[in-house]
Order: C-alpha cells, then sequence, then structure tokens
C-alpha cells in the first residue's frame, strides 16, 4: 500500500554520516585483517630498513622506512607497530579521496554524494581494501598521490595566476615530493598531467603560470636528498627499477603480457568497476577533446580531461613495459588516485545505475572472499601457491634458529653470526629472533638487494666466527650450504623446520651450523 507522499531527499548532513560509516568501517576492516595476518617477508624487509633510515635504499625511495619508522616509535618492533604508519597513510588515502570528490562533485548534496562514492570506491577495491592493510610502499603512494590530485585539481579550478591557484599549486608541490620519496612511479602523475597540457590548448596556458613551476621546484627539493644518496651508491636504485621494468624477459608473449597485465588490473579494482572506470575515462577524454578550444582552462571538462589523461598515463607507460616483461599487478597502481575521482564525480545515468550497484557488490563480494581467507584457507589454493601463507610459520624458524645459535656445539667460536640466503628469510628472522639482531642475506644465486649495499657477512665474518645460516631445503639449497662449509673448519646440519599455516606445509628450511671460520671471502662469490 503506498501513501502517496513524495520520496523525500536525503540531506548532505545524512550523505556525509553515510561517508564517515564507510570510511570508519574500512579502516576497522583493515585493522582487523591486519591483526590475522603476520608480517610478510616484504613488510619484514622494510622494517629492516626503518632500524637504518637513509635517504634511499636499492628497490625504493625512503618512505615506506618512514612511515614505520614513526609506527615502530609508537608500539615498538612488533607486527602493529609496523603497520600503525601505513593504517594512517590509508585513512589519509580515504579521506583525501572523499574530499577532492565532493570539491570536484560541486559541493553541497551533490558533492556529498560524489565525496559517498569515492569512499566506497576506496573501501570496497580490493587494490585499496586488502593492499592498504600492508606496510608497503603502496601505502605511502596512494595517500600521496590521493592529495597530490586533490591539490592539483583545485589549483586547474582557480583562475591562472591568483594566489588561490598558487596555494594549491604548493600544496600540490609537497603531496608530489612526499610521493616522490614514497615510489618512483609517481613521475607518472606530473607525467601525465604534462602530456594533457601538451594536448589541450586551454590547458596548455598553465605552462604561462609560475604555479606549475613552483610545484615542481617543491617537489624536486625534496626528493633531492634521494637523488644524492643514488650519486653516492653508484645510483643503483635508478639503475635496478629502470632494468626492472625494461629488461627482456622470456616468460610469456608480448600480446599474453598485455592482456596479463590488463586482467591483473580488472581483478584489483574488480571487474565491473574496472569497466566502469574505463567508460569514465573516455567520456572524459572525449568531453575534454571535443569541445577544447571553446573550453576554458578552469572549466569542469577542460579538468576532468587532464584528470584523465593523469589517470591513463601509467597504463600507457606499463602497457609499454609489458611489451618487453611481465608487469607485476601494483605497478600502474597510479591509475586509481584519479580514476577514483572521475568515477566517483560521474554523473552519466549508465555509470551510475544498475551497473554502478552491481560493481559495488561484486567488489563487497571480493573483499569478503579475501577477508575470509585472511582469518582461515577457504580457497581450494595449495599453502605454497597462497600469498597470503607466506606471512606464516616464520616465528617457527627463528625460534629453531635461537637454538641451534645457542648450540654447545658452537662454544670456542668469536662471534655467532644469523644468516639466511635471501633478503626475505634473512628481514623475517631480524624481526622474529627475541633481540632482533643483524641477520646477514648472503645472496648467492639471488638477485642484488638492500643488503647487498649494506655491510654484509662478506665484510664481516672473521677468522673464527660461527654462522648459524637457514636456507631452502632443496638441492640448490644443500648445494649453497656446501660452498659456505668449504670457509669453516666444521659444519653441522642442523635439521629441516617446517614452516606451516596451520594444517598446510608453505615451505621447509633446513638449517646449518658452522664453526670456526677459515678465510672467509671479502665479497660474494
Amino acid at each position: 500500500m503506498t501513501t502517496g507522499l513524495p520520496h523525500s531527499e536525503p540531506t548532505a548532513q545524512a550523505v556525509w554520516r553515510r561517508t564517515v560509516g564507510w570510511i570508519l568501517g574500512a579502516a576497522l576492516l583493515r585493522g582487523l585483517l591486519s591483526a590475522l595476518v603476520p608480517l610478510l617477508p616484504d613488510e619484514t624487509y622494510y622494517w629492516d630498513w626503518s632500524r637504518r633510515l637513509e635517504a634511499g635504499y636499492f628497490d625504493h625511495p625512503p618512505g615506506i622506512a618512514l612511515l614505520i619508522a614513526l609506527g615502530t616509535k609508537v608500539l615498538g618492533p612488533t607486527a602493529a607497530g609496523v603497520r600503525l604508519g601505513p593504517a594512517l597513510a590509508a585513512l589519509i588515502t580515504h579521506v583525501a579521496a572523499a574530499a577532492a570528490a565532493w570539491l570536484l562533485g560541486g559541493r553541497e548534496l551533490s558533492g556529498a554524494r560524489a565525496a559517498l562514492r569515492a569512499a566506497q570506491l576506496i573501501a570496497l577495491m580490493p587494490i585499496a581494501t586488502a593492499g592498504l592493510v600492508l606496510a608497503t610502499p603502496d601505502a605511502a603512494l596512494f595517500a600521496t598521490a590521493t592529495v597530490a590530485v586533490l591539490a592539483v585539481e583545485r589549483a586547474l579550478a582557480n583562475p591562472l595566476r591568483s594566489l588561490r591557484s598558487l596555494a594549491w599549486w604548493t600544496l600540490a608541490g609537497v603531496a608530489l615530493g612526499g610521493a616522490f620519496v614514497a615510489k618512483y612511479t609517481a613521475v607518472l602523475l606530473p607525467f601525465g598531467l604534462v602530456v594533457a597540457c601538451l594536448l589541450h590548448p586551454a590547458l596548455r596556458r598553465r605552462f604561462l603560470d609560475l604555479g606549475p613551476w613552483w610545484a615542481s621546484l617543491i617537489a624536486l627539493g625534496l626528493f633531492a636528498p634521494v637523488v644524492v644518496w643514488n650519486a653516492f651508491n653508484d645510483w643503483v636504485s635508478f639503475r635496478f627499477q629502470l632494468g626492472h621494468g625494461f629488461n627482456a624477459a622470456a616468460r610469456g608473449n608480448p600480446l599474453s603480457r598485455e592482456l596479463e597485465m590488463l586482467g591483473a588490473q580488472a581483478g584489483l579494482a574488480s571487474p565491473i568497476l574496472f569497466g566502469l572506470l574505463a567508460l569514465v575515462l573516455w567520456q572524459a577524454l572525449r568531453d575534454g577533446w571535443r569541445n577544447r578550444h571553446a573550453l576554458a582552462p578552469t572549466d569542469l571538462a577542460t579538468r576532468r580531461f587532464a584528470l584523465a589523461v593523469v589517470s591513463l598515463t601509467p597504463l600507457a607507460f606499463f602497457a609499454v613495459s609489458a611489451w618487453r616483461r611481465p608487469v607485476e599487478a601494483n605497478w600502474p597502481a597510479m591509475i586509481y588516485p584519479a580514476g577514483i575521482l572521475l568515477l566517483a564525480t560521474s554523473r552519466d545515468a549508465r555509470v551510475l545505475g544498475v551497473w554502478w550497484k552491481r560493481g559495488l557488490v561484486f567488489a563487497g563480494v571480493l573483499v569478503t572472499v579475501v577477508a575470509l581467507q585472511v582469518a582461515t584457507p577457504v580457497l581450494p589454493v595449495p599453502p605454497r601457491r597462497d600469498p597470503i601463507a607466506r606471512a606464516f610459520g616464520w616465528d617457527s624458524l627463528a625460534a629453531a634458529v635461537d637454538r641451534a645459535r645457542h648450540d654447545p656445539w658452537l662454544e670456542g667460536t668469536v662471534d655467532r653470526w644469523v644468516a639466511a640466503n635471501t633478503y626475505q628469510d634473512a628481514s623475517e628472522l631480524a624481526f622474529h629472533l627475541p633481540d632482533h639482531p643483524r641477520v646477514f642475506s648472503l645472496n648467492m644465486a639471488t638477485r642484488t638487494n638492500q643488503y647487498d649495499v649494506w655491510p654484509n657477512a662478506w665484510g664481516r665474518v672473521r677468522p673464527g666466527d660461527g654462522v648459524v645460516l637457514a636456507i631452502e631445503a632443496t638441492p640448490k639449497g644443500d648445494s649453497l650450504a656446501a660452498v659456505v662449509g668449504q670457509w669453516f673448519d666444521e659444519t653441522k646440519p642442523g635439521g629441516n623446520v617446517s614452516l606451516r599455516r596451520k594444517d598446510g606445509e608453505v615451505t621447509t628450511r633446513r638449517l646449518w651450523l658452522y664453526r670456526i671460520a677459515r678465510t672467509f671471502p671479502r665479497e660474494k662469490p
């Protein structure tokens, strides 16, 4: 039975309450997931960086190390401490995305609805919900890049050479500098903006404005210590990242790698929302280009065109990279800060209708499955292939290593060192051993990493020292352990340790004890 009364419109205040609820709910969900999963090897690797703060590291700039150092200063060297800084960065991402959508969406009720949609996207897109749980460089990158996108859009919304525009460009420079310090791929954000300004006549006028140049100067100033660190370390980080992205790899063919990259993005955003995102980007490009000669620099279509180019530039860049080698799923993540803003502020009924609701529901299902898999294995994935399972079992290995380094057989050695052969094992042991000692990563037959930059076993193990080595329980691991044994008077097998998640074995490590070093090499063989 109907009453005949008109359906009442929700107030902006009511919509904002829902927005805040989504933001807080997502924060609680990330906190729950964080409590359920021990630190993954990459996270303990970055934690080890935070113990030796520098202006740069082999793999990335220092942003994640600074965030982790902030958290461990408050909560100590615990999993909660390691993830505290990234959790705050995730909250900043969420708030900044909602604020940017509110401003671009027109404020008032339409802006509040856009902010709500942005909050829903950040809460339900797997790349934001699950990805921002972990203490990785992406946490710092998303926060700073989202603030930078907000500031750039506001700068473009204000007249050229105005004080308000300059103020927003200043914030953009600070945020962009923070993004540079988080991850090198942040350079794709200003690069995309430059491309947009070169393409669009109205945006081209921004080259005559002081603001963008001032923002660039601020960002480069904040990034300068990273450049100096690279200069003093043979440009190792720059060379590694360039080679990491463009050196040819044998796996797959170019077409399969391109499809794999697009499929990964559809998975990270959820397929329906990724399709809506593609539609909105196309509309922003079309509308901004079609009337390019009539548009003013501050017009909405001009700004949306700029954001679309900024969002698509990382995708184009990594499409070129994928032609030569596989692209990891999170590499093109710079698509999303501007893309989410455009999707949240769309006014197209096709975007905001039934497919929007279906997209949110489907993304919610994906996030729920991830949360269940985090709590307890529910998917038919063998533990050895489950990326979540890689976080488990390290406490057992650390306990076995701790017993081994106190083995009476090692009496008579000068110093007793702990070593592993990979940065993952070395950092997990350093974190889980009770005294958090320095653990060496020998990196024999593995890729170079930060442990090769720091003083390592090749320069620290002296005649008379002993070593406890944890290495993969494989024929290759045994061969490498035998090589190490050549440099000591005696070698003793220490047994196998199974790293498990509940009843499933993830991997196995074998311990080796070495007594009385003779002539340990001064550099990696």
